[in-house]
């Protein structure tokens, strides 16, 4: 389980990062100060839940910024995936888990649902904006 915690750290930390490079292309970067007060609460959680399990804490490795010249639709679609991605491992290790800590676990695997679908529909917004540009 302490391997599920940790993609799911590592996830999140990519799904911040995409899009923080998404609030850069964007002229108003207000809409997404939302989303970032929540990766920062679910990255908390994840760090504690690890910190409960092993002891220690984790630090955040930097993943290489393969998206950094990525338009704005390709960082929407990896943003998508990263939100699937954590609904996964969310759905995975909240079965093992009890209590508060899972009732956590499954707002952060319905946030990540909701976020995902967002992104999604973002993502068919802009390929329908680049195909009639």
């Amino acid at each position: 389980m302490v391997a599920v915690i940790k993609q799911l750290l590592e996830t999140t930390a990519a799904a911040e990062e995409k899009a923080r490079q998404l609030a850069a292309l964007e002229e108003d970067g207000q809409t997404w100060e939302t989303y970032f007060a929540e990766v920062q609460r679910q990255r908390q959680l994840w760090q504690y839940v690890h910190h409960l399990m092993t002891g220690a804490g984790w630090g955040e490795r930097k993943k290489q910024q393969e998206a950094a010249s990525a338009g704005r639709f390709e960082l929407l679609q990896a943003l998508t995936a990263d939100e699937w991605k954590k609904a996964k491992l969310c759905r995975q290790v909240s079965q093992r888990l009890s209590g508060a800590v899972r009732q956590a676990a499954d707002g952060v695997l319905q946030q990540a649902l909701r976020y995902s679908k967002e992104f999604f529909a973002m993502a068919q917004d802009e390929l329908v904006q680049q195909t009639v540009d």
